[in-house]
């Protein structure tokens, strides 16, 4: 059973994504942990070695390494890897507000303002408005010195009910 299931099984019924994190956190679970158990079990996220430090209602943070099995000619980490960090990590910090039972990225721009040479990389992510469907999130992507690498902005539609699933993706 996936440390998700357990999860859902320990938790009981919820009405929303929201409730679940705040129903974890109630009944003692470390939801960093929790995510990371999931991270672990996801191919993708393995392969990457994403690492989730700090789950918060509407803020993430990550640790991610460099390993040249993600980087591309110039030995920085690929664009696209950073793209797919940011978009999980912001998708999680969504996920911790939202009253609804799915979302989807609706948008997703990243500035790359410095090569990712200097890892390991930390990622902040926080949903900085959130109305009834949608949901806008900003990241800051850092090196190990600190230094701003890349910023990212997206939107995510938040599902209310089965019955939207199906129309909009």
């Amino acid at each position: 059973m996936s440390a998700w299931d357990e999860l859902m099984k320990t938790v009981g019924s919820i009405s929303s994504i929201r409730e679940l994190f705040l129903k974890a956190r109630s009944a003692g679970f470390n939801v960093a942990e929790l995510m990371n158990n999931y991270l672990r079990s996801e191919p993708l996220f393995n392969f990457i070695g994403l690492e989730f430090v700090e789950v918060g209602d509407g803020f993430v943070r990550a640790v991610f390494p460099y390993k040249r099995e993600v980087l591309r000619r110039g030995g920085m980490v690929h664009g696209g890897v950073v793209m797919t960090v940011i978009d999980t990590v912001l998708g999680t910090a969504v996920m911790t507000i939202n009253d609804g039972i799915d979302q989807y990225t609706a948008e997703l721009k990243v500035h790359f303002l410095e090569p990712l040479i200097n890892g390991p990389f930390t990622v902040e992510g926080r949903v900085i408005r959130a109305g009834r469907h949608l949901a806008v999130a900003e990241a800051h992507v850092y090196d190990t010195n600190k230094k701003l690498c890349a910023v990212g902005i997206g939107t995510w539609f938040m599902v209310k009910n089965s019955g939207q699933k199906g129309n909009n993706h």
